[in-house]
């Protein structure tokens, strides 16, 4: 027993060190989170300061472009004399330009041969132009990307001066970023916290000595122009700073642990047995306890939003629906679904779309009563059971504020994100007699809701009975119509612009029925995207168009094959391989073969889709991208892909004879195609004025109803053969 009593007192006063050391570190860990508290404050200030003296700057400017239009143009000895003025009170701005709507320096604040060709220079580059065309469109100032000038790094922002037809150039200014943000930000002595920022992962700012890995440091992203990548500023304090925070008080403690360890251990050795066993077999009641209820829990409730889950909902309605057969009990149901959820998991990541879910409950609470039960579905989707009889006005006032309480943008990070969503309504008992109804005619609502255009609601009704029992039938007869293969190709030639002789077709499915009535693929096309049947449609209608196209280059070898490719194709697993398995069983040549894909196809999975197409290009098939300028229209994207050929989306070619800004981003686009050696095909050609145009801005192909509508294969071959 005196052994037994020895080693407890030793156990313990092992505790008490244990404790010193847990408190030491939980110390430590505090003066770290006073420091990381107070290193956020002053990045909030520092970004707030950031934002607030560019923003001043774009307000100067944009007073001088409006002084310009009003004065219907300035002087050159006025508008020198406010460049000077403008430039003696802004610190870190070197020299001012203006630039006329051709985009030529006229005149230079502190002017020298150097700025003047530094000025063409810059406007010359391909990005820096199309960044300045969007500018003139939608009249927001654009920021260059970053310059080394004698050393200095440097940005130009591009200030419009007026919009439309009164459009008469920009203004642009010459930072200096080291000595502008040195003048916002002050002495680091005086502030006790360094900066250093990062554009592009290169250093353009620096106040401090170097980071390292052991470095306490906040950090926050800006970006004043959409068009540019973000900077990245890390804040971190000075050494008097972090010696004021983190002091040797934790060491104190662990070493004050230790000596009361010491004593204890040397006076108490007695008594603890029996204490001892007593407390080991409450820990393990409890921890069974414990053990119980967690599993109980996880059960019924949603492992990352903590509310109940289907397994839940579905019993509790059901056990609601059989109190209410007995009690006649009213209540409601609704079925919410968060419109485009899947784009904030692709473009910022699951990670964020996980934190976005786990501060829905809150909002859901500052809407819904205590007596409603919100569950968890899974993905964006929740249920709702709201109790007692409601009327259509109650519920229709309860869900357009739930929709208006989405609206509020939710930080999460640095991002500020704002939802929409959709929701579907039943009425138990007037919609459906046990939960499987319920919960199906509540979801078929919410369908209508989506097919509405999305943020709005529905409450069920037989037409929308009717409408899902519509999908679901057509859905069965897409499945059908794969067995019966009843999906075939048409082509539209393509013209070379030089001679107008065909140099290829594109490939278009159509569905057609058993009356020859024919459906063109917006009837039909989302669905085979829902379904995932467009997988094993595109690879037979590949195939079964390259062994038609065969039969094309016996006549003319040189023609080629443009065909499109979803993302759902691109992103399977197999795509490699059944590209080259595709080949080889067709004999068809790889370098006839043009794949088209449009720019949200690319950009599902950056990364993926340049290790496929880069893989595709080795084969010898080329790339075109479908649809050029509805999407990001980026040049990294450009750069980045292996891209051959740029297809101009019809809703820029229609206009351009009637419409001088459609024109200007048409004629820009060709440039950019010519500057990056990359064909340009002008598709939705239909008169010959839009010819005439795109002949003259030297496009390469065009394709469209003025030529040729898609047609059977046959009438092609003839086409082709009879060569007209």
């Amino acid at each position: 027993m005196k052994k037994q009593s020895k080693v407890n007192a030793l156990l313990i006063s092992l505790v008490i060190v244990v404790l010193s050391v847990l408190i030491a570190l939980y110390v430590h860990n505090d003066q770290k989170k006073v420091l990381d508290q107070i290193l956020a404050g002053h990045s909030d200030r520092t970004k707030v300061k950031l934002v607030n003296s560019v923003k001043d700057v774009m307000a100067d400017l944009r007073s001088m472009s409006k002084r310009w239009i009003n004065n219907h143009k300035t002087s050159e000895a006025n508008w020198r004399a406010d460049a000077v003025d403008f430039i003696q009170r802004t610190v870190g701005v070197g020299s001012m330009w203006l630039i006329d709507e051709h985009l030529n320096c006229l005149w230079l604040e502190v002017e020298t041969d150097t700025n003047r060709l530094r000025c063409q220079e810059i406007l010359a580059g391909s990005e820096q132009m199309l960044g300045l065309i969007n500018a003139r469109v939608t009249h927001v100032a654009d920021f260059s990307a970053v310059h080394d000038v004698d050393n200095i790094k440097t940005i130009y922002l591009f200030e419009p001066i007026g919009k439309g037809d009164d459009f008469n150039g920009f203004i642009a200014i010459e930072i200096k970023i080291q000595q502008f943000i040195d003048y916002i930000e002050g002495d680091p002595i005086n502030s006790g916290y360094y900066t250093k920022a990062y554009a592009n992962h290169q250093v353009v700012f620096s106040n401090g000595p170097e980071l390292t890995n052991q470095s306490y440091l906040d950090a926050f992203e800006l970006n004043m122009d959409a068009d540019q990548g973000s900077w990245v500023f890390k804040i971190y304090p000075t050494e008097i700073t972090l010696g004021l925070i983190i002091t040797n008080l934790p060491y104190f403690i662990a070493i004050t642990g230790f000596i009361i360890a010491l004593l204890f251990m040397l006076t108490l050795w007695s008594k603890q047995k029996a204490k001892f066993e007593s407390k080991l077999l409450a820990n393990e009641i409890s921890e069974k306890e414990k053990i119980q209820f967690e599993l109980e829990y996880l059960a019924n409730h949603d492992t990352l939003t903590h509310l109940p889950n289907r397994h839940y909902i579905t019993n509790f309605i059901e056990n609601r629906v059989k109190y209410s057969e007995h009690n006649q009990q009213h209540f409601t149901i609704l079925f919410i679904d968060l419109d485009h959820f899947k784009d904030i998991n692709d473009t910022l990541g699951h990670a964020i779309g996980d934190e976005m879910l786990k501060k829905l409950p809150v909002l859901f609470n500052k809407v819904f009563r205590h007596d409603d039960v919100i569950a968890r579905m899974g993905g964006d989707e929740f249920v709702v059971y709201l109790p007692g009889e409601m009327g259509e006005e109650q519920v229709t006032n309860l869900v357009e504020r739930f929709l208006k309480s989405l609206e509020y943008p939710i930080q999460i990070g640095e991002h500020l994100i704002r939802l929409t969503g959709s929701v579907g309504v039943a009425f138990y008992p007037q919609h459906g007699s046990n939960v499987n109804e319920l919960l199906s005619h509540a979801d078929a609502a919410l369908y209508r809701a989506k097919d509405q255009g999305r943020n709005t609601f529905a409450i069920y009704d037989k037409d929308i009975e009717q409408k899902a029992k519509d999908r679901v039938q057509l859905i069965a007869r897409l499945h059908t119509a794969n067995e019966n293969e009843e999906f075939e190709m048409y082509f539209q030639p393509r013209y070379c612009l030089n001679d107008n002789h065909i140099i290829g077709a594109e490939a278009l499915i159509r569905w057609k029925l058993d009356d020859n009535q024919v459906i063109k693929p917006v009837g039909f096309l989302n669905l085979l995207e829902e379904t995932s049947l467009i997988i094993p449609i595109t690879w037979r209608m590949l195939a079964f168009s390259c062994k038609q196209y065969l039969q094309l280059l016996e006549h003319q070898p040189n023609l080629f094959m443009s065909f499109n490719v979803s993302a759902k194709v691109l992103e399977h697993p197999d795509f490699l391989a059944n590209i080259k398995s595709t080949l080889a069983s067709t004999q068809f040549p790889p370098d006839r073969l043009e794949l088209e894909l449009t720019e949200q196809t690319l950009i599902q999975n950056v990364e993926n889709s340049q290790y496929i197409l880069n893989e595709v290009t080795q084969l010898g098939v080329s790339i075109a991208i479908d649809d050029f300028g509805t999407g990001y229209s980026s040049l990294s994207y450009l750069k980045n892909f292996p891209v051959d050929v740029l297809k101009i989306d019809k809703s820029f070619i229609q206009d351009i004879d009637s419409d001088s800004d459609d024109l200007e981003l048409v004629k820009t686009m060709i440039a950019m195609g010519k500057n990056l050696n990359i064909t340009t095909v002008a598709e939705g050609v239909e008169n010959e004025a839009q010819l005439r145009l795109l002949k003259h801005e030297l496009c390469d192909q065009v394709q469209g109803y003025y030529f040729k509508k898609p047609m059977k294969f046959t009438d092609l071959k003839q086409l082709i053969i009879s060569g007209t």
